[in-house]
Parts: C-alpha cells; structure tokens; sequence
C-alpha cells in the first residue's frame, strides 16, 4: 500500500512539474510575443511529459500492443535511441553555456571589449540590450584602459542602429566617446565578430576579446569566435528571469549546430 501511495505522489508530482515547466516556456509568448524553437521546444518536451503521465495507461497498453511484432519493438527501440542522443547532446551543449558564461577574462590581459547588439525600439533600448549596456559600463568603468566595440547594424524596424543606441546610452553615462567605436553594419552574431575583427585589426587593438551580452549567448558567441581566429572571454549580463530558459534553449540549437558545423 505505501509503495503504491508513493508512487501516486510521484507521479503528481511529475505532472505538476511538467506542468509548471510548459507553463514557463509559454508564458512569454502571450506577454512578449516571443516566439521561437526555445519555447517550442520547452513547450513540447514538458508537454510530452504531461500527455504521457496522464495518459500513462493507455500508452502502456498502445506500446505493449505495438512491440508485440519484431517491427514495433525496432521502432520503438531507435525512437528511444534518437531521443536518448537529444537530451545527451542538450546536456552537453547546457553545460557548456554555463560554462562560458563565466570564463572571466584574466585580469592580467589585454582584451578589446566588445559589446553584441541587441534590439532598439522607438522608446530606446530593449530590455536584453539595457541589460549588456549596463554591464558594459561596469566593465569599462572597472578597466579605464579597455576600448569598447559597440556591434550592431539597425533592422528594418528599428529607428537607429543598435551601435548607435549603445552609444547613446554609454556617453550619457558618462563613458568617454573616444573609448567607444561602433561597427553599425551587422546583422548576425558572425558578422558582430567578423566587423569587430576588421576594426580591432585596422585599428591594431587586442585581438583577444571580452565579450559583453548576456549570459544564455556568450557560448555560441565565443565558438564563432574561435572559428574566426579569436580568443573570447566573457563578462555576461544577466537575463530576465521569465525569459531566459526559453532563450537558453534556443541557445542550446544554436550550440548544437556550430559544434556539428567544426565536425
């Protein structure tokens, strides 16, 4: 009787985390409007958990059903196989962004700051792209001697580049201009490092970088680096905290696929 009392408690348990979990990856779509394969995912790995719990009965007797032929058991055998390969390659890249996300750069080192953009609305900047200006700003008040590359072109629905936004917001804060140069032609994370890298190297600055964005980007950041050429530390600039599973799990695809790009 205890055994089995148990295991009812585990069991909603199990459904309440799942439910709360598909809860946390859909929730900032109907408050932000965001939208993408992070909260899709979240939202079908937690849901799938749910359905299977609470439909735990039927789905033993359909799978029993199924394995009966030596067909049904293969399959059943390479879904359970692709899936485990899923969650270790999710496991492994997850650990790998938190890991750079706290690969400080050595005090004793040189390093050209490089701030990634982020989007700019009509009132100015967005949340994650306070957040990097911000901590852009203690970085440089920290290291007078740093130059700071402010990386970010301006999209079609953006009223200014996100360099020039940054750079706005740095001066009033009290950054000295000269300290501050913008590269306002990228559109992507490759082509933030790729221009910043003509600048630092026309303009004979450390090679070496300190990236500054927020914590869930820094890998990926950081491997397109490398693949340029560069060494990449990190200052991260914290998400918001309703937001940041879902665009850590986004950020889990986007490792994934530069790690297969370098295979």
């Amino acid at each position: 009787m205890a055994i089995i009392m148990a295991k009812k408690i585990f069991r909603i348990l199990l459904l309440v985390i799942s439910g709360l979990g598909f809860g946390i990856f859909f929730i900032p779509l109907p408050i932000y409007g965001i939208f993408n394969i992070g909260n899709i995912a979240g939202m079908l790995f937690f849901g799938a958990i749910f359905a299977s719990l609470f439909f735990s009965e039927k789905l033993g007797g359909f799978i029993k059903r199924f394995t009966r032929k030596a067909s049904g058991k293969a399959v059943v055998i390479l879904f359970s196989a692709f899936i485990l390969v899923c969650l270790t390659a999710a496991a492994l890249s997850g650990a790998k962004i938190i890991k750079s996300a706290v690969n400080a750069p050595p005090e004793t080192t040189k390093t050209t700051a490089v701030v990634l953009g982020c989007r700019v609305y009509d009132s100015g900047p967005s949340r994650m792209l306070w957040s990097r200006i911000n901590a852009a700003y203690e970085y440089l008040l920290s290291n007078p001697d740093t130059v700071c590359i402010l990386s970010g072109g301006q999209g079609e629905d953006e009223p200014i580049s996100e360099a020039q936004s940054m750079f706005n917001e740095l001066t009033k804060m009290g950054i000295a201009p000269e300290r501050l140069i913008m590269e306002d032609s990228s559109e992507s994370t490759r082509e933030n490092l790729a221009f910043s890298l003509e600048i630092i190297k026309e303009k004979s600055l450390p090679e070496e970088l300190t990236l500054i964005t927020n914590e869930y980007h820094q890998c990926r950041a950081a491997m397109i680096a490398k693949d340029l050429g560069c060494k990449a530390y990190a200052v991260s600039a914290p998400s918001q905290k309703i937001l940041l599973l879902t665009y850590f799990a986004r950020e889990i695809f986007g490792v994934i696929y530069e790690t297969v790009k370098t295979l």
